[in-house]
């Protein structure tokens, strides 16, 4: 029977901080488009709704895998 070589398993840390980082980038870039949109076009509830989720989501991702 062939030997079978065991690696050790990666740390996940590397992947979730550049994962966490990123869903952070992505929610800054809304917060700039939905005030952009607010100001050319007037507020709008939903985006602003949208946003905070989002925002909500970031946050929980953060203090779960932090």
């Amino acid at each position: 029977m062939a030997k079978t070589v065991r690696h050790r398993p990666r740390s996940r840390t590397r992947a979730v901080t550049q994962h966490n980082r990123q869903v952070a980038a992505v929610t800054a870039g809304l917060l700039v488009v939905v005030s952009l949109y607010s100001a050319t076009l007037g507020p709008n509830g939903w985006l602003w709704f949208g946003w905070t989720v989002l925002l909500l989501a970031c946050v929980a991702l953060f203090a779960v895998r932090g």
